[in-house]
């Protein structure tokens, strides 16, 4: 029986904290955490990058399209109107996460569009030596992360940047495969991880230049130059720590349980924020923002991770909802 990895159940529910405390963050208008978190949404795309990319494993076009493709646009589909419907309940408290350019279902219009491809792309990580992977990931970085990333701050852009982030997106789904399957040199680690920390850095440009489109729209954090950066540091660091590490079944049970309860509370947790705003709004309670975050986001993730569960008990169609 091959065993399982530990290390992306630990990045994947590392990434749905984070996105639930960027979220909250966001809500309370503090640009400063919110940039430091959205590494998230490239890691999402490196996790499922890792496996779809992996040239072993077969899966028909029927099965990928009625396992994931029907699951991800149902899902779209029905959080999208209770979205709509909230955000129009809640006199559009956080309107810009619940609709508009920066609605955070954005962000499954670009899984849809990967996990289509993917088939082609098993067939090139098949045949592909690492110089070649590594190759398309720095391409693709430079091309369709940092390039529009300035084009779009220097408000310089053209219709062509913004086709130039496709590869982008690509680049960042290849980067989870090349990670997981490549040795990397001394010198490669340290390259990764000076650029990782200086991203750290520049993702608090919030404070000083205010919020962005990558640090606002789901879709574009993919791709954000800085987040890239950040998320390759973390999965590198994760998945050597934890390489030579025995880690205990009582850790690992609630570590895997976020993992599988993720997908959830990301389609979850921005619907029942919303309604938080509105409680709070209405009866005039006012917390430190950094007590706010802190609280409002543990509620989120346990109630939302509970009403991911429940959910995917429901018989049929339980799985394709959350």
């Amino acid at each position: 029986m091959k065993r399982r990895m530990v290390y992306p159940d630990v990045l994947r529910a590392l990434s749905c904290i984070a996105v639930v405390f960027l979220s909250t963050s966001m809500a309370a208008g503090c640009t400063g955490v919110s940039g430091l978190l959205t590494w998230a949404a490239p890691m999402f795309v490196m996790l499922s990058g890792m496996f779809f990319l992996d040239s072993s494993w077969f899966i028909s076009s029927q099965d990928m399209a009625r396992k994931y493709g029907l699951r991800v646009l149902v899902s779209y589909l029905v959080w999208g109107c209770l979205a709509m419907t909230v955000n129009y309940a809640t006199g559009g408290v956080i309107s810009g996460m619940l609709s508009g350019s920066s609605f955070y279902l954005n962000f499954l219009f670009v899984m849809i569009i990967l996990y289509a491809i993917s088939p082609i792309m098993r067939v090139f990580t098949r045949v592909a030596q690492t110089r070649e992977l590594w190759y398309v990931v720095l391409f693709g970085i430079v091309i369709g992360c940092i390039y529009p990333f300035f084009q779009l701050q220097l408000e310089t852009t053209r219709m062509a940047d913004h086709a130039m982030i496709g590869f982008g997106y690509l680049a960042v789904f290849m980067a989870g495969w090349y990670l997981r399957t490549t040795v990397l040199s001394r010198k490669q680690l340290r390259v990764i991880y000076l650029l990782g920390g200086i991203c750290l850095i520049l993702t608090l440009r919030g404070i000083w230049m205010g919020p962005s489109m990558f640090s606002s729209d789901p879709a574009l954090m993919i791709v954000a130059p800085d987040a890239v950066f950040i998320a390759m540091a973390l999965f590198v660091v994760v998945k050597n720590t934890l390489a030579g590490m025995r880690v205990s079944v009582k850790v690992l049970r609630p570590i895997s349980k976020i993992a599988q309860l993720s997908f959830g509370i990301y389609l979850i947790h921005p619907i029942l924020l919303a309604v938080v705003c509105y409680v709070f709004n209405r009866n005039g309670i006012v917390l430190p923002t950094a007590l706010f975050v802190i609280v409002v986001s543990v509620l989120l993730l346990a109630v939302s991770g509970l009403l991911a569960f429940l959910i995917r008990k429901i018989p049929k169609i339980g799985r394709y909802l959350v």
